[in-house]
């Protein structure tokens, strides 16, 4: 496994993403076959990254962290390719995952999201990863619904072969998705709130601390307004909750990211960083396309 880098995995998913991409101007038989490999050797590799990364006795950091949501939005788009092949939702996703799994490779040495040591770390950390997931996967819901919706409006006939879920069903989808990350997300951030309480290493004018208190609110309001105003579980409307909230969480992940804060971090020594440039050196050629 000391062969296994980021770049095998990504450079799997951007092949994939690719063929998902030729769909939308012709018609192959070998394509489908050529798109579950590169799929699956890439999930694969990425698999056995995080467990290496994982079994390591060093603390969990921001790398593992963003690796695991990219892992599990892998995951759901394989199950998408094998259980709905005639509907292109990888060229939602797999940007999405190639976005996250950069962002964990350019992460700065010092990372602040620890999955967690204590209890109180733990449910902070994986409530976070869970919430992250299910919005990201809401945000691609609405953006179909709206897509979909617009090209029946206009009934556009261009890319016939772009066929996308129907309304119905990312509907039902968008308004599950906005239910469950609040729930989660609330989860993290009250998590957070009462561990830092019980160790009182941030500040609580820290700027992590005051987007977090962003995200809950606007998570609380979108569950109020989702329970009472039954329209906003519909239609365009829950689309639009969806792209908000995922730019709620946005927000705080920049924040964490780019601001300076006091949020707890670990400085990682050099060789530990992962990182492609460091490992590339080592990676296989023909690993990528197995």
């Amino acid at each position: 496994m000391e062969n296994i880098s980021v770049f095998c995995f990504a450079a799997s998913y951007s092949v994939a993403l690719l063929f998902e991409l030729t769909r939308l101007y012709f018609r192959s038989a070998i394509r489908g076959i050529l798109l579950i490999g590169f799929s699956v050797a890439g999930f694969i590799a990425q698999t056995l990254f995080v467990i290496a990364r994982l079994a390591e006795q060093s603390p969990r950091d921001a790398l593992d962290w963003y690796l695991l949501v990219a892992w599990i939005l892998a995951a759901i788009y394989l199950y998408l390719l094998f259980y709905h092949p005639t509907v292109p939702l990888g060229i939602f996703l797999l940007p999405l995952i190639l976005a996250i799994i950069a962002a964990a490779e350019y992460l700065p040495q010092e990372s602040g999201y620890p999955l967690g040591e204590s209890t109180w770390g733990m449910l902070h950390g994986f409530s976070l990863l869970l919430g992250t997931v299910i919005i990201f996967f809401g945000f691609v819901g609405g953006m179909t619904y709206l897509i979909q919706s617009r090209r029946l409006q206009k009934k556009q006939t261009s890319f016939s072969r772009f066929r996308l879920p129907s309304l119905e069903w990312t509907e039902k989808i968008t308004a599950r998705c906005i239910f469950f990350s609040a729930i989660f997300l609330s989860v993290g951030v009250l998590s957070g709130i009462a561990l830092n309480a019980k160790e009182d290493k941030v500040p609580w004018s820290d700027p992590v601390v005051w987007s977090s208190g962003l995200l809950l609110l606007w998570l609380a309001a979108a569950m109020l307004f989702n329970a009472i105003y039954r329209p906003a579980r519909q239609g365009r409307k829950v689309a639009y909750l969806t792209l908000a909230s995922a730019g709620f969480l946005l927000l705080v992940l920049a924040v964490t990211r780019l601001v300076p804060n006091q949020h707890p971090t670990r400085k990682m020594s050099d060789d530990k960083l992962p990182h492609a440039h460091q490992l590339s050196e080592t990676v296989e050629l023909e690993g990528v396309s197995r």
